[in-house]
């Protein structure tokens, strides 16, 4: 994949889900993260609307002969988006009687072939105004009145050798970048499809995470996924999904973090101090996650619960209450929590104690 500038590219989002869940106490933790995940799905109208919009622009454009194809790319077609949804990247395949005119470095045929995308829109949408919010390097930024989200497109040429690359459109440098976006969002497909479909929505815990850490927003959304990628091959529980993926980032964070396609580094630009603090955040939750599917495992669901919302939290639910009649009882032969909550179970962060009974000799 081509590097993207930051704030340019058509494929990176960040995003910060902020969905408060804390109205809701589950009993288990599977039930928690069944609510956890509902929380971050993309609203099911908006998300039926964008398909919508993607099929009308895509017959719109080849009806018109500018179009051979379209797909769409970024993690709104790699179901790995958090809502709210802001933004659809669509790659337009161009038809190749442009090829000669457009394709090549120094020809303008990237700002070309955005003009003639916009001439096209605006003979259908009238209403519609371009880069309005961003003037992306690689795709011209559609906002449509009935839409709440913005579309991109994405200009390319297929690879004249039929490989699965397509070039894409750089109109700052007057160039089209070799980009393997199909290929990514395959793989990612075929991962999700190898856990039984719990893969996506894991990366989206993963993203929600990160969004809810302050240390961590000089990661980029497909960081997150890429260490998600490497930590999840097969189908588990999103609360053991997610401490595989808290222990791995730990470490990898160290070192290089391959996109899953393996062909960029997306680490290469952190310095010492960004990867210290990345494994330090990482390593914190980790901990935190070990200690909940220990408490899990004991039948301390609520306490497990809490260290949950802890480390994800508002959009994770909160768990009832502890009385202190509760507290009293489970600290006779207990422990403590990370998070401060009395547990009968032993395996809780701080093990309680009891002093020996004061006495006279």
């Amino acid at each position: 994949m081509p590097r993207q500038r930051r704030r340019r590219s058509p494929r990176i989002t960040r995003r910060r889900n902020r969905t408060r869940n804390t109205n809701m106490n589950p009993t288990s933790t599977p039930a928690a993260f069944g609510i956890f995940d509902t929380a971050l799905n993309l609203d099911t109208a908006v998300r039926d609307k964008a398909m919508q919009r993607h099929q009308e622009i895509t017959e719109v454009l080849t009806r018109a002969g500018i179009a051979a194809s379209t797909f769409l790319q970024g993690s709104f077609a790699r179901k790995t988006m958090l809502k709210p949804l802001k933004d659809v990247d669509m790659v337009i395949v161009l038809s190749e009687e442009f090829r000669k005119a457009w394709f090549g470095t120094g020809k303008g045929g990237p700002a070309a072939a955005m003009a003639r995308l916009r001439r096209e829109i605006e003979k259908h949408w009238p209403d519609a105004r371009f880069d309005v919010d961003d003037k992306p390097a690689h795709a011209l930024q559609i906002t449509f009145p009935d839409c709440i989200f913005t579309i991109d497109l994405v200009p390319a040429f297929a690879d004249a050798n039929g490989g699965e690359d397509v070039f894409i459109a750089d109109r700052e440098l007057d160039r089209w970048e070799r980009s393997n976006t199909r290929t990514l969002r395959r793989i990612v497909a075929d991962r999700n499809k190898a856990t039984g479909g719990v893969f996506v929505h894991q990366v989206r815990m993963g993203k929600s995470f990160k969004g809810d850490k302050p240390e961590l927003q000089g990661l980029c959304g497909l960081v997150i996924e890429s260490l998600c990628y490497a930590a999840i091959t097969k189908k588990m529980a999103h609360a053991a999904a997610m401490v595989a993926f808290f222990e791995h980032a730990a470490t990898a964070v160290m070192g290089k973090v391959m996109d899953p396609t393996g062909v960029d580094d997306l680490a290469e630009e952190w310095t010492p101090s960004d990867r210290t603090t990345y494994s330090k955040a990482f390593a914190t939750a980790a901990a935190r996650g070990r200690e909940a599917l220990s408490l899990a495992a004991d039948g301390e669901h609520e306490a497990a619960i809490e260290i949950w919302h802890s480390v994800f939290g508002d959009p994770f639910p909160a768990p009832s209450a502890q009385t202190s009649a509760q507290a009293l009882a489970a600290l006779t032969a207990g422990s403590i929590t990370s998070t401060g909550r009395a547990v009968s179970s032993r395996r809780g962060a701080q093990p309680n104690r009891p002093a020996r009974s004061w006495r006279t000799r």
